[in-house]
């Protein structure tokens, strides 16, 4: 797997400007990244970790990309393969072109050993030498050390690697029989055998010679009864079973054999490591029973773009989300309030092999029956890195909606070919509000935008009624073309039965502070659309005071699709203790929310027509397959305990 292990060694290079004091903006396992409290500075020892600067002027922790040479050659270890593995004669370095990384631990200094240096980022081993418990860790670089970072070494903290190379989405793993990369047209059934690969199961069984030589494959689940890693998959009630957990082969690098569990199946079925009370990131996995190119219940099938990928490498998709977001509000200064934001936004554009790899999904949820966890930073939601490989084209310079509420424009984004808009902006009813102000003011926590008529309790929603009950009826979207796409119509219909959607034990549920280390069931009623999907979306910021995070406030965003038929479904504990504890927090707007509503069947161009898809899509000149769903959830907030 020495492919896997130039990733690590080249994971996200970065440069700016060297200068003369290396300061620390963060420290995180190497693969996760993630900004969550149980994950930023704790690294486990003999794991990867990556050191980021904070990218500011004078402020740089190694070299600049003109002291690094092509492809940062002098930059990395290694660089010219002569060997994957360290060896007495090659050993792993504690300093690169001036630069190190020195670790402090109670009395004990140790100095990291580095895989790569750049003027923004390091990445470096934690030797397993390292004791455990809280300490600092600081970057010398010209001879000049900067201040001291918090840390905190673990006996373990696992993360799994993504294609993203940012700790979310699609996680790097194998059929742990061929090796084959798994992706959309690559999957795996239940029953078989796969392969994760991560770094941060702990010290290495070489503990002694990590510099110097390739670590042993030593098995920490060689007894099922003693098996310290608890792998989750989906939906299933039950881990999977561990057959391997141990290093790879290579220094650091971990892996974990697991079976799939029967019952799985979808595009994104979510997969998380845990050890201990511990929860890693977690990333995705394509699960087909038949092996073949997956398929989600939510409407989207890559067969749709199977044959033109594997002829041209890429495929040109539309891709419309409906999305509506009505949130009850109780700050802590006795205002209260209702919020609503509707969002259309579209996605038209060139998907290569590596967007359809890394990033999240057309309809950017996990699989039904399975929640997702997303680290954001700020305000939620957090951004898809892989829709950075995403090209844009353009369909036209605006996109008109039409809907039971009326027709709004939605213009192409300043600089880009891609579309987004607020059709009613952010609408917001108040009540017992004092001093004249609105809750509009205050309530930005999900996103921001203007009420048009800059009167918020004038405004009219597009996707709600005005007393914010969901508005039933078939919402189309319209263009008239442009340089790369042709005229184009998708349409979505809101069932009467979806509209009829109500979260049954919502009082009960959000009445009390919720712990995080108890599993929580949703219920719903009303005329059910059975074709269709409830949406279940938890949130929670480390905000501790004052109105609005900072742009460096971590927080975490979980999201789970159910079918709407069951009636019911339960968030598992190892989810829900992935989020941040709201309970201390003095914040004027309370930062923890729960939100419920329906989902619809992403229409498509090859979805049969139905209530939910009125027509068949006809794809315009210039796109492969074409997608419309709609999603609208209502909450309030929430303390998590």
């Amino acid at each position: 797997m020495k492919t896997l292990f130039a990733i690590v060694l080249t994971l996200g290079l970065l440069a700016a400007s060297a200068a003369a004091q290396p300061t620390i903006a963060g420290v995180y396992n190497g693969a996760s990244f993630s900004p969550s409290p149980l994950q930023n500075s704790s690294i486990a020892q003999g794991s990867f970790f990556t050191i980021f600067g904070t990218g500011a002027a004078g402020q740089a922790i190694g070299p600049a990309a003109s002291a690094c040479g092509a492809g940062y050659a002098s930059c990395i270890w290694d660089s010219a393969g002569a060997s994957p593995f360290p060896s007495a004669a090659n050993p792993l370095p504690t300093s690169i072109l001036g630069t190190s990384v020195s670790v402090v631990v109670g009395n004990t200094t140790v100095a990291a050993y580095l895989e790569f240096v750049s003027a923004a980022q390091i990445n470096a081993v934690l030797p397993s030498s390292t004791p455990a418990g809280t300490g600092t860790i600081s970057v010398t670089f010209n001879n000049q050390t900067g201040p001291t970072f918090p840390i905190a070494v673990v006996a373990s903290s696992f993360g799994t690697f993504t294609w993203n190379e940012g700790g979310t989405g699609p996680g790097i793993m194998t059929n742990a029989l061929t090796y084959q990369e798994l992706t959309p047209f690559a999957t795996v059934a239940p029953g078989d055998y796969v392969t994760l690969w991560g770094t941060g199961l702990g010290s290495a069984p070489n503990a002694s010679t990590e510099a110097t030589a390739p670590p042993p494959q030593t098995n920490l689940c060689g007894s099922g009864a003693t098996c310290p890693v608890t792998v989750w998959v989906g939906g299933a009630p039950d881990p999977a079973t561990v057959t391997y957990a141990g290093r790879s082969g290579f220094t650091a690098e971990d892996q974990i054999d697991f079976i799939v569990p029967q019952g799985v199946q979808g595009c994104y079925v979510q997969v998380a490591v845990q050890i201990g009370q511990v929860i890693g990131n977690f990333t995705s996995l394509p699960v087909d029973p038949n092996r073949a190119t997956c398929q989600d219940t939510d409407g989207v099938n890559y067969n749709d773009i199977a044959s033109v990928v594997q002829s041209k490498g890429q495929a040109n998709v539309g891709n419309f989300t409906l999305f509506s977001d009505y949130l009850n509000v109780n700050t802590s200064i006795g205002i209260s309030g209702q919020w609503d934001n509707d969002t259309v936004s579209g996605a038209i554009g060139t998907f290569n092999n590596a967007a359809l790899q890394d990033f999240q999904g057309f309809t950017r949820s996990p699989s039904a029956n399975n929640c997702a966890v997303y680290p954001f930073l700020q305000f939620p939601p957090p951004s898809d890195p892989g829709l950075g490989y995403v090209t844009f084209l353009d369909a036209g310079s605006s996109l008109k909606i039409t809907g039971p509420n009326g027709s709004q424009t939605v213009s192409q984004d300043s600089g880009s070919f891609s579309y987004g808009a607020q059709p009613a902006g952010n609408l917001t009813k108040t009540d017992g509000l004092v001093g004249g102000e609105t809750i509009g003011e205050l309530v930005n926590y999900l996103a921001s935008g203007a009420c048009p008529s800059g009167n918020p309790d004038n405004c009219t929603p597009f996707f709600l009624t005005p007393k914010f009950a969901i508005s039933a009826g078939t919402y189309t979207i319209t263009g008239t073309g442009g340089a790369s796409v042709g005229p184009l119509s998708a349409a979505v219909t809101v069932t009467p039965a979806a509209a009829s959607f109500n979260w049954s034990n919502q009082s009960s549920v959000t009445s009390t502070p919720i712990p995080r280390d108890q599993s929580l069931t949703i219920t719903w009623s009303g005329d059910l659309d059975t074709n269709g999907f409830v949406d279940i979306t938890a949130i929670a910021s480390t905000l501790a005071s004052g109105l609005e995070p900072a742009a460096t406030t971590p927080g975490v965003l979980v999201e789970c699709v159910a079918p709407a038929s069951l009636g019911s479904f339960t968030i598992p504990a190892y989810v829900l203790e992935s989020l941040p504890t709201t309970a201390t927090s003095t914040a004027t707007i309370p930062p923890g929310e729960l939100l419920v509503g329906p989902a619809g069947v992403a229409c498509s161009s090859t979805i049969a027509t139905s209530s939910t898809c009125p027509a068949d899509l006809t794809l315009p000149t210039g796109l492969d397959a074409m997608y419309i769903f709609y999603r609208f959830i209502l909450g309030q907030n929430v303390i998590w305990q």
